[in-house]
């Protein structure tokens, strides 16, 4: 089994961001131990710039989520796209790198998105103390989802867990996003990539639309057809 903090190539980690974008578009909380929903500082590395090299594409930013950070990660990251049998989980083809990747741009979204991702981290290993005296990644299953539980379901999320439950939504889009930008994913829903066609593009077709608004509804997430 792959690492659950694997490193992958920032080529990779490229196409990725522009799959996250494309998918996804403080009140206090009661929680145990204390509120983690504490505001951030921005990250103040260098970004790409006006003139990127696309051949040798390589972050000019550090990572910033730890390792404890990772393995919270991937243990969320792996309830939402677990390995089946026949597709790996999230952790096995790198999201916890993407997510790491990601919160750590100094960019106004990606800041945005660190101030949920970072603090809900803490959030879920607070929660999974509580409910069995163990941080996240290390705790029962059970335990781990009985805490996803209480944020999982859009209309019912309890207004204490009102942050929790942002952070969840967001979280969970850009492992999704993540997961089926890459090869893995790609095969897991069958597409084949570009292919060249005679004639206007006629788009997808209402089978595939229909099966993508299902998918992606039953996610929580809101579906705008093509």
């Amino acid at each position: 089994m792959s690492s659950p903090i694997l490193n992958v190539d920032r080529r990779t980690t490229l196409r990725w961001l522009a799959g996250a974008v494309a998918m996804g578009q403080l009140a206090a909380c009661g929680e145990v131990g204390g509120s983690p929903w504490a505001e951030l500082e921005p990250i103040k590395a260098k970004g790409y710039g006006t003139d990127p090299e696309l051949h040798e594409a390589k972050a000019p930013w550090p990572l910033t989520l730890t390792k404890k950070q990772l393995l919270t990660t991937a243990a969320a990251a792996d309830l939402i796209m677990p390995a089946d049998g026949a597709s790996p989980s999230a952790s096995q083809v790198g999201v916890p790198a993407f997510i790491d990747e990601w919160v750590s741009a100094p960019y106004e979204q990606q800041n945005k998105d660190r101030n949920l991702i970072v603090p809900g981290l803490a959030w879920l290993d607070q929660q999974a103390r509580a409910h069995g005296g163990r941080d996240f990644a290390k705790a029962k299953l059970a335990d781990q989802k009985a805490v996803l539980d209480q944020v999982a379901y859009t209309g019912k999320v309890k207004p204490e867990f009102e942050k929790a439950g942002e952070f969840f939504r967001r979280f969970r889009s850009l492992t999704v996003g993540a997961y089926f930008t890459t090869e893995e994913g790609w095969k897991d829903i069958g597409y084949q990539g570009n292919s060249p066609i005679d004639g206007p593009y006629p788009g997808p077709t209402p089978e595939a639309i229909a099966h993508m608004k299902k998918l992606v509804e039953s996610l929580g997430l809101k579906f705008t057809p093509p």
